[in-house]
């Protein structure tokens, strides 16, 4: 400690600085932005995962879609097959359909076969928009004739 007098002529006892305290809110102010900058990543991260989840989702709607099509366009007679070539959505509710906050479109297509007259081919799009893109899959069967 040192001594000092000041204007009035008392002596005046002098803090001495601490080296050791020198950088500390450096080193605070770097902690907290990595801080900050780990949050916005895994906000980040976590939209990423959500829209993945919500494609993902839309996606395997429409498989289980296209497939319900098929088991009823097989649960079809020959009969109605045979006259109806362009077949509407079959299963419950109305065309379009909307699951999990997304509308589906379905459209098959039943065809008779080339090389047997037993068979036909059903074709089943199914259409949705996805961030502004449509996206579409196609399953193909080929279907028996039976009253």
């Amino acid at each position: 400690m040192l001594l000092s007098t000041g204007w009035d002529g008392c002596a005046c006892r002098l803090r001495r600085r601490r080296t050791d305290d020198r950088g500390y809110f450096l080193v605070e102010a770097l902690v907290l932005s990595f801080l900050l900058f780990g949050c916005a990543a895994s906000v980040l991260v976590y939209q990423a995962l959500a829209q993945n989840r919500a494609s993902m989702e839309a996606e395997i709607t429409a498989e289980y879609l296209a497939q319900e099509q098929l088991a009823l366009i097989e649960s079809k007679p020959a009969s109605y097959l045979r006259t109806h070539s362009d077949l509407p959505w079959l299963g419950e509710g109305c065309a379009p359909v909307e699951k999990n906050r997304t509308k589906f479109e379905v459209v098959s297509t039943v065809l008779p076969h080339a090389a047997t007259n037993g068979l036909a081919e059903a074709e089943v799009r199914v259409r949705w928009q996805e961030a502004g893109k449509g996206r579409e899959t196609v399953r193909r069967k080929l279907v028996v004739y039976h009253d």
